[in-house]
């Protein structure tokens, strides 16, 4: 690592890819780099606010703000890639609440960079970042045998004196290999709206659609592969094992199979009402007294009024 004064106007975040052989870059190995660049900040955004790990399915509004690079230009050569900034990131953020914003997310980046270059291994809780990271390194090493990171906080950094310029060198074949991941696995439940059926032999799946949005590929045991088929198009309950790798997710696998009750295809109406919902899980009759419980939270009125400011200033922020 090496410092140095960042003049006006200079780019924020330049990745650059160095020993290129011959005249420009395949299309697909730029693309591919391009790609999973862009699958790093977001797995480390995810980190950042406290959801690691993969998350099929249509992103959140925070990574949005974190992780949304801009690709400002790409110059030929040696290929080199200037990002910028999310055009919503807000720049405010209440001194009161420590949110992350864009900054963390590159410095992170550039951090990994470094932990990766000397053989670091992850810590944990963050070899879901580490994997996507590695992918870059080694879509670069596709490219040139080398590649630089430079790197120019737009706010001051804890640690890092003002105007302070991070730039890294490192190689991007014959790195380090990843320590041994820690291997388990455990039983998980999972109920959903089954979409996707393939009962090809040696490749039973099924997809399912969960209650939060997002979208679950599941292996199927052989005693179940039987029942995939007329559970298309259901509501179902799923026991699942889970191999992780680290805190990885690596395979799930489908051992059981319920159709759940459905008032039919289409239908807005839920098999259950509230009241029965209530009833089987033991809830009380009587409703909590939500005054009481939020003035144990906001014991005066400027406290109240502090933290409706918050929401306001943090909605203003994501909606750019």
């Amino acid at each position: 690592m090496r410092g140095e004064e960042p003049g006006n106007g200079e780019p924020w975040l330049v990745f650059t890819v160095r020993d290129v052989e011959g005249i420009g870059v395949e299309i697909a190995k730029l693309t591919h780099l391009l790609n999973d660049l862009s699958s790093a900040f977001y797995a480390i955004a995810r980190a950042q606010i406290g959801v690691a790990g993969p998350r099929p399915g249509r992103r959140a509004v925070a990574e949005e703000i974190l992780a949304a690079f801009r690709l400002v230009r790409v110059t030929p050569g040696s290929t080199v890639i200037e990002l910028a900034p999310p055009s919503t990131d807000g720049q405010t953020q209440l001194q009161l609440f420590e949110e992350p914003t864009a900054e963390d997310v590159a410095f992170a980046f550039y951090e990994e960079i470094e932990c990766i270059e000397r053989g670091t291994p992850p810590v944990e809780g963050r070899w879901d970042v580490r994997r996507h990271v590695r992918a870059v390194v080694e879509d670069a090493g596709e490219i040139g045998q080398r590649a630089e990171i430079v790197y120019r906080p737009r706010t001051a950094r804890p640690g890092l004196p003002p105007g302070h310029v991070l730039t890294t060198s490192f190689r991007t074949t014959d790195i380090p290999q990843p320590g041994a991941v820690e291997r388990s696995t455990r039983r998980r439940r999972f109920s959903g709206h089954a979409y996707m059926a393939d009962v090809e032999p040696g490749r039973q799946r099924m997809r399912i659609k969960l209650p939060d949005g997002r979208d679950v590929t599941l292996e199927v045991d052989e005693q179940v592969a039987a029942r995939i088929v007329p559970a298309l198009d259901r509501v179902v309950e799923i026991e699942v094992d889970e191999d992780m790798e680290g805190d990885i997710t690596a395979r799930r696998v489908a051992l059981g199979l319920e159709i759940l009750p459905s008032s039919g295809a289409g239908s807005d109406v839920p098999p259950k009402s509230v009241e029965e919902l209530e009833r089987e899980q033991n809830l009380p009759e009587k409703r909590p007294d939500y005054v009481s419980l939020a003035s144990a939270i906001w014991r005066t009125q400027e406290e109240l009024v502090e933290f409706d400011d918050h929401l306001r200033e943090m909605r203003r922020a994501q909606s750019g």
